[in-house]
Parts: structure tokens; C-alpha cells; sequence
């Protein structure tokens, strides 16, 4: 009879875990847009704005207080020929961001509650992001248009000897920002959201620091990367920069920004659907 006691109430203190779980917690989507600033998009603005899409997760561990997961995906690029800038560098990537933030909302708040129902919030965390900046570029052998990878052509002499090593693909982001969230029905939450991310890389565009010796990246990365290294000859024929003479701005690392729309539910929407009979 113990140990039938025991057992039922370890049951009971499972079942109530998990449905307070499930209260607590929320899954849904984001949708929005995204771009980037650094050294081909020096000012804050929203050019060259992509399609951002993701998942997130939520659990609310008080109506101030929540924890945040999220996995994001979409494009940033920028062209110099958008700005006149005879430098003619350009890029695109895709980026992939894995994230752990903490919200605070200004009001208590909390999903099916018609008394606290909407809430402005600040957000603020860290997270991992995988890029690989690319472009499309005439092959000066096939004379034909081709995308390539920047970072294995050493446009800088990355992993040249004498120069710094080849920068990593996968690097930190700090995401912070704000949004607002409303409920909108007894498990359903909506809100829109806009978060900047700073990152420690300044390679997100494949531009950093000098102009590297022609010479000397032919040796190593061929025709093509020089090519992609020095784009000025496509503007003004037969003309290329000088050895150590400025390509990008090794001061600044490159940002980028996700603004859109969430929409979330409670996972216990999903438990008490399946069990409906």
C-alpha cells in the first residue's frame, strides 16, 4: 500500500511538471526581413532588405521574466556600384543563427490572460551564426560569369605566409533589441519584434584591411583570386591598387538586424488537440 502511495503521488507530481511545462511554454515562427552594415554598407539604414525566416521557443518563467530559443535563416548583401564607389566589391551569404536570450517584458503578461494581455519587451542574449560570403565574378580564363566562395580565395592573404590566418565561418553574435507581444486568444500570442546583432567578425562581407601584393596572391590563390581580390579594373580598365592600401575598415566589425512578425502558441494547444477524441 506504501509503495502504491508512493507511486501515484511520484505520477501526480510528474503530471502536474509537465502541464505546468506545457503552460509555460510557447513554440511559433518568425517572419520579417534582414540586411547588414559594414564596409559595403557603412551607415544604419534597411538596404538591401531579404526574406529572414525561423523558429523560436519560449518559456515563461514569470509574466516579467522569459527565456528564449531561437534558430534564424536568410541572406544579407551589399554592392558597391549601389553607392558609386569605384572600390566595386560586393557579396552575398546566407546566415544561420542559433541563438539563447532572456526577455523582460515592461508589463505582466502572460498568453490567454485577459488582464494582462500585451506588453512591450527588451531582449538580450548570445548566439552562434555560420556564413560564407560569396560573389559572382567573370573567370578570366573561361571569360565566364561564375559565383564563388570569397574566403578560400585569401582576397587579403588570409593564411598567406606573413598574414593572418583564414577567418572562421562560424562566429559569436550578441542579439539585443526590443518588440511587443499581444495575446490574441487563450493560447495564441502574435508581436513584432526588431533585434541587432553584433558580431566579432569583420570578414561577414569578405572586406577587412588592405589590398594584398598581386604577385604574391596569384602564387597562392590563382587568377581568380585575384580577380575577386581587386575589382576597380571593372570600372576604370587596367587600373588596380596598390599593395597595402586601404580595401576595408579593420576598425569596425560588421553587424546585421532581424525585424519582423512571431507568432507563438502553447505547447499544451498541441497536447489537448491530440487528445481530443
Amino acid at each position: 500500500m506504501k509503495r502504491f502511495i508512493i507511486i501515484l503521488f511520484l505520477s501526480f507530481v510528474t503530471i502536474q511538471s509537465q502541464a505546468q511545462f506545457l503552460e509555460r511554454s510557447e513554440f511559433g515562427i518568425t517572419i520579417g526581413g534582414g540586411n547588414y552594415f559594414g564596409d559595403l554598407n557603412p551607415k544604419y539604414n534597411f538596404y538591401k532588405t531579404n526574406l529572414m525566416i525561423g523558429a523560436i521557443y519560449r518559456y515563461n518563467i514569470n509574466p516579467r521574466w522569459v527565456l528564449k530559443a531561437s534558430a534564424m535563416f536568410g541572406k544579407v548583401e551589399a554592392f558597391d556600384s549601389d553607392f558609386d564607389n569605384i572600390r566595386n566589391l560586393n557579396f552575398e551569404s546566407r546566415v544561420n543563427e542559433l541563438a539563447l536570450s532572456c526577455e523582460f517584458n515592461f508589463f505582466d503578461y502572460q498568453t490567454g490572460s485577459r488582464q494582462h494581455r500585451i506588453t512591450p519587451y527588451l531582449f538580450g542574449g548570445i548566439g552562434v551564426f555560420f556564413f560564407n560570403p560569396k560573389t559572382e565574378i567573370t573567370d578570366p580564363l573561361s571569360l565566364e560569369k561564375q559565383w564563388v566562395e570569397l574566403q578560400t580565395l585569401s582576397t587579403e592573404g588570409q593564411g598567406m605566409p606573413g598574414y593572418d590566418s583564414p577567418y572562421s565561418l562560424v562566429n559569436v553574435a550578441i542579439p539585443f533589441g526590443l518588440g511587443l507581444k499581444v495575446s490574441i486568444s487563450q493560447r495564441v500570442c502574435i508581436g513584432l519584434e526588431w533585434g541587432i546583432r553584433m558580431t566579432f567578425t569583420d570578414y561577414l562581407d569578405d572586406v577587412s584591411k588592405d589590398y594584398v601584393d598581386r604577385a604574391e596572391l596569384r602564387s597562392w590563390s590563382g587568377d581568380l583570386g585575384v580577380a575577386a581580390s581587386d575589382r576597380t579594373y571593372e570600372i576604370i580598365p587596367n587600373t588596380y591598387n596598390q599593395a597595402g592600401s586601404m580595401r576595408g575598415n579593420p576598425k569596425v566589425n560588421d553587424w546585421y538586424q532581424f525585424f519582423g512578425l512571431t507568432i507563438t502558441t502553447k505547447l499544451n494547444y498541441f497536447k489537448r488537440k491530440c487528445i481530443t477524441f
